[in-house]
């Protein structure tokens, strides 16, 4: 993930309540769209056994893995429910001129 800002693509990409898969910096990542307006980018690795979270359904504001139904906290990838024990990588995201942009969480 390169440590700069990264343009993710247009706001209108990212349905509200529809993870979306997108690839940055050649690294995949989940985009949702929560019910308040706010976009969260996480992996799209599940922390427990590598499944797709961004081919899951989000219910409660948290996306859950379709292999063995993990869910995590939009906010800060915590798990809300296993088998993961690991939180979710989650990147900073930001909408900039209508375009969603991401960093590493220690990219200042």
């Amino acid at each position: 993930m390169p440590p700069d800002r990264t343009e993710v693509g247009p706001v209108g990409d990212f349905p509200p309540g529809i993870p979306v898969r997108r690839a940055v910096g050649g690294l995949p990542v989940g985009v949702v769209h929560d019910e308040e307006g706010h976009r969260h980018v996480l992996a799209e690795r599940c922390s427990h056994l590598s499944g797709p979270p961004a081919e899951g359904t989000v219910a409660d504001g948290c996306p859950r893995c379709p292999r063995h139904g993990s869910e995590f906290r939009l906010r800060d990838g915590e798990v809300v429910r296993g088998p993961a024990t690991a939180p979710q990588p989650m990147l900073e995201a930001r909408v900039l001129f209508e375009h969603l942009e991401v960093r590493r969480p220690e990219a200042r």
